[in-house]
């Protein structure tokens, strides 16, 4: 991994060298991820997506006339999320005891406390290369590589006050921490608007897969461009 990293640096650098014609740029963005999930009256498993504020920063260079490589680093916020479990509320025909609950059903309902607290964020590391098509004053910009992912998930399971005395829980929860790496196609496109020689405003979109879904990263950012 280290070194696939080393060699897509080292691949930016030298084409810059020969190219001549390097940019910076940062962006602001919205990170709107779906997920496979699954639901039932009893909990929940997973989470069905998310939205988040996101930033990056990258640096690429035009390589040929019309076409360029980039790579670009993109932290997203964090999104949290709690699922409630579900436990059995018996009625008293349950128990044999004839009184006008007698006709109730048996229910499952969220006993308060008694829930998962989930929070997650990822960052990428994305490699691209991209072609450009002249518009007038615009460029459109069609780009594709891969991003090298990083998510970070904390799961935090907190048992009621009732069931802490059975259970050796320290403070009541469980934490467990997750990091997982992944490798994944991005597509995209943009738009470079001149603000003025060497400023451009960068409006533009991006798609990425996930482990188990997709993320849509609408953004806009200025560059600088050399």
């Amino acid at each position: 991994m280290r070194r696939a990293l080393l060699t897509i640096v080292f691949t930016f650098a030298a084409a810059a060298a020969r190219a001549q014609s390097p940019y910076v740029a940062g962006t602001i963005g919205a990170d709107v991820s779906r997920l496979s999930h699954s639901e039932s009256n009893v909990s929940s498993e997973g989470s069905g997506g998310s939205e988040v504020v996101s930033g990056s920063l990258r640096v690429g260079t035009a390589v040929g006339q019309n076409w360029g490589v980039e790579l670009e680093f993109v932290r997203s916020g964090e999104s949290r999320g709690a699922i409630p479990i579900a436990v059995p509320v018996f009625s008293t025909a349950t128990l044999g005891v004839a009184t006008p609950t007698a006709a109730l059903p048996n229910l499952a309902t969220p006993v308060r406390g008694f829930e998962t607290d989930v929070r997650s964020s990822h960052s990428d590391l994305d490699a691209a290369a991209w072609v450009r098509q002249r518009a007038g004053s615009v460029d459109l910009v069609y780009l594709g590589g891969v991003a090298f992912a990083r998510e970070r998930t904390e799961i935090t399971q907190t048992f009621p006050t009732a069931l802490r005395v059975l259970l050796p829980v320290p403070a009541g929860s469980f934490q467990t921490t997750a990091v997982n790496y992944g490798v994944r196609p991005l597509v995209g496109a943009e738009a470079r608007i001149g603000l003025t020689s060497h400023v451009r405003l960068i409006p533009g979109i991006r798609l990425q897969g996930l482990a188990d879904g997709w993320l849509l990263r609408p953004y806009a950012g200025l560059g600088w461009f050399f």
